[in-house]
């Protein structure tokens, strides 16, 4: 009965990592110069749907869809085009730092 206590906080830190990102969340820096990819500032809504000002190389981009988030890997359906899935860490609900091999960007929650 111990056990089960003690992995408690564990599961239901797990079950909700979607909702830990819900929000408006704005890049610490600016974009550099023809970045491969860079969220200019994105919004996660409660009911799993993220609204997205990005940029990739030269261009300007609106984004939206469905997204999820297990705790480490953030997964975003982009509309024609393929899903982009990160590596996501969440620092205590105000800083998000996404990465993957030829990307890293930190945003804000505002």
């Amino acid at each position: 009965m111990k056990s089960r206590l003690l992995f408690a906080p564990l599961i239901l830190a797990l079950a909700g990592c979607s909702s830990s990102l819900v929000g408006t969340w704005k890049a610490v820096e600016e974009a550099p110069q023809n970045p491969s990819f860079f969220i200019k500032q994105i919004q996660f809504r409660d009911n799993g749907d993220y609204y997205a000002s990005a940029r990739e190389s030269e261009k300007d981009l609106f984004l939206k869809g469905p997204y999820s988030f297990n705790g480490h890997t953030l997964t975003m359906k982009l509309d024609g085009r393929p899903d982009r899935s990160v590596t996501a860490t969440n620092w205590w609900g105000r800083e998000l730092r996404l990465s993957r091999a030829d990307w890293s960007q930190t945003l804000k929650k505002e």
